[in-house]
């Protein structure tokens, strides 16, 4: 790949760039000060670094002053407006900004999906209460009340009563009431406000999820990935603590959910990027439901990828940001579970005993995030992830029940001081 790519943002994974740089791709990175290395400096063709990554007047002069670009991508949601601007600037193939802006806003990507008759649970903006009235008369409790602009699990609420939703409603406002991921360019096109907060109807089912290459007109799916549900586990939390590829569907069910989010990309107009798209499946019905997507190679996803079929998913995240062909991808040879552990509630850390995991032979990239002392919280209210780590088998349904069992017993040996 003769061509200079700017990857926005980098958090250090070597794996993202060593496939890229043996075809001769020239890579330079852009980024803010407060996330740059030197060691960066070795890695990279040049590195633009700039004191607010947000800031379209930065972008701006740090691109004009560096090397002629030819593509931009990111591994962060974080920085996906970004990518959006810069494409735009330079009239690249990728996502323009209104593009990006609408996958980076739940309201606004559920606009486009009900505009395009894309299967999506119902919701209406909650930034005031014009529509709640109407929408009620609809739908009854629990519903959902969303940050439009969180990732992650992070800000998502279940609400079971008027009185209820006023209240989480009011908390959130007070927590989060800027953007939290994917901020707009300040500077860049950019002059209303986003919707904030989003109420949407209860969907129930099977949580899969997706990743897909957009590669100009051509998409190539990754495996399908199933959740573990926080309540499947007893917790009261929104996160998804156990993944699992590949999962236990039918062909039909497998094309069914293949359909629904080609659907859905199409409807985004998602192209040049790799894009993470999860889905409800109700069984019971045959209904199958969009949930959110996001325009950026996955972490997680592409290491299990990578360990279940050896697809080289980093690869061809800078293929397909270029529109250039990809390997199909070939079916799991193995299963693997990736499992992460939010705390049950607010409270300072007291133990962390965790030897067993690294003592089992099935699992493995074990990263604990937090230590003795530290305050965790749920995900709803914007905690992060204490430990993560991927459990291996030969079937999916070997690692799941592994995973489900590790996590439990996670939960006993992290000791929290809730009071």
């Amino acid at each position: 790949m003769q061509l200079h790519f700017l990857m926005i943002g980098f958090g250090g994974k070597k794996i993202y760039l060593e496939s890229a740089l043996k075809t001769d791709a020239k890579i330079s990175l852009l980024i803010n000060r407060d996330k740059y290395k030197n060691e960066y400096e070795k890695l990279f063709n040049q590195v633009l670094v700039v004191e607010d990554i947000y800031n379209w007047k930065q972008l701006r002069n740090a691109i004009d002053q560096g090397e002629k670009i030819d593509v931009v991508l990111t591994r962060h949601e974080n920085y996906v407006t970004i990518v959006g601007a810069i494409n735009q600037y330079l009239g690249l193939d990728g996502i323009d900004y209104a593009t990006s802006r609408n996958f980076c806003n739940k309201y606004l990507m559920k606009q486009k999906w009900l505009a395009a008759q894309v299967p999506c649970a119902d919701g209406i903006c909650l930034d005031n209460l014009n529509h709640l009235d109407e929408f009620l008369e609809r739908h009854s409790f629990p519903l959902i009340l969303k940050k439009t602009s969180a990732a992650h699990s992070n800000y998502v609420v279940k609400v079971k009563s008027k009185e209820d939703l006023f209240e989480k409603l009011a908390f959130l406002k007070s927590q989060v009431s800027g953007y939290v991921t994917s901020k707009p360019v300040e500077g860049y096109k950019h002059k209303s406000e986003d919707c904030q907060f989003l109420l949407e109807e209860m969907l129930y089912g099977r949580e899969l999820t997706v990743d897909t290459f957009v590669s100009g007109n051509r998409l190539i799916h990754t495996p399908i990935c199933e959740y573990v549900m926080a309540h499947e586990l007893g917790l009261d939390d929104t996160y998804l603590p156990i993944r699992t590829m590949p999962t236990v569907l039918t062909k039909r069910q497998e094309k069914l959910v293949y359909q629904t989010v080609t659907k859905a990309l199409n409807a985004l107009s998602a192209r040049n990027c790799v894009c993470h798209t999860e889905v409800f499946f109700d069984e019971k019905n045959n209904q199958y439901s969009v949930i959110e997507s996001t325009p950026r190679g996955g972490g997680n996803r592409a290491e299990m990828t990578i360990l279940t079929t050896g697809f080289d998913y980093s690869l061809a995240v800078f293929q397909t940001a270029a529109g250039l062909d990809i390997e199909e991808i070939d079916q799991p040879q193995r299963a693997i579970s990736v499992v992460e552990y939010f705390a049950d509630k607010k409270g300072l850390i007291k133990k962390i005993d965790l030897d067993f995991l690294y003592k089992n032979p099935a699992v493995s990239n074990i990263k604990i995030r937090d230590k003795i002392g530290d305050l965790a919280e749920q995900a709803k209210f914007g905690g992060k992830t204490i430990v993560s780590f991927y459990v291996e088998a030969n079937d999916c349904l070997k690692s799941k029940n592994l995973a489900i069992q590790l996590f439990k017993q996670v939960k006993e040996a992290i000791k929290i001081n809730y009071s």
